[in-house]
């Protein structure tokens, strides 16, 4: 049991060349999009097509979350013949999708820094009440409390301010990288190839 939990953690996987032999080419990560209609890429209840779908959306976090932050995304898709409204409102839809995730997590950053800042303000009294009242012998019991709510308090505020807010800035800036992605249409590609030939 203990080779085989060795085994498992010294296990490694290259994504960096895993994305650049399946994605990246040319300075670009190309994230293929298959459809064969527009249903496919918005939502049933959606009658004037501005919300993609969620699997949509996913696939596409799903992809450029290893994409690192100095290569452009681009959403290439193909298998259906869009006209010029489609693909003026599809590259819309996405900008102000992946736009709104942006804002939403500035939005909660936000909200995390005032919730950081909370939870310090109240552990720091919180610990300079308990060890103001440690001299007195019948409020040790309190004292104890207290401290450990400070305790608490601060650790959070740590917790808050350092995992949290990591965790936030990445998910910003992987919806900023897609917000600014760029959008194209391969049956244009393979069309203008076909005339060549």
């Amino acid at each position: 049991m203990t080779n085989k939990t060795r085994q498992y953690l010294k296990e490694n996987f290259d994504s960096k060349l895993y994305m650049n032999q399946h994605y990246i080419k040319d300075e670009k990560a190309i994230i293929p999009i298959h459809i064969t209609n527009l249903e496919e890429l918005y939502i049933s209840y959606d009658q004037k097509k501005q919300v993609l779908r969620p699997e949509l959306i996913s696939y596409i976090e799903e992809i450029a979350y290893y994409v690192p932050y100095d290569i452009s995304i681009v959403l290439a898709f193909s298998g259906y013949s869009f006209t010029q409204e489609d693909k003026v409102k599809l590259m819309e839809n996405i900008t102000n999708q992946f736009g709104m995730k942006t804002h939403d997590m500035e939005v909660e950053l936000n909200y995390n820094t005032k919730k950081a800042m909370k939870l310090f303000f109240i552990g720091s009294i919180v610990l300079a009440i308990s060890f103001m009242i440690r001299a007195l012998h019948y409020m040790a019991y309190i004292s104890e409390i207290l401290s450990i709510i400070g305790t608490f308090s601060i650790w959070e505020f740590v917790n808050t301010i350092w995992f949290e807010r990591k965790e936030k800035r990445v998910n910003k800036l992987n919806a900023g990288q897609l917000s600014v992605c760029t959008v194209i249409f391969q049956e244009e590609e393979q069309n203008e190839s076909e005339i060549k030939n």
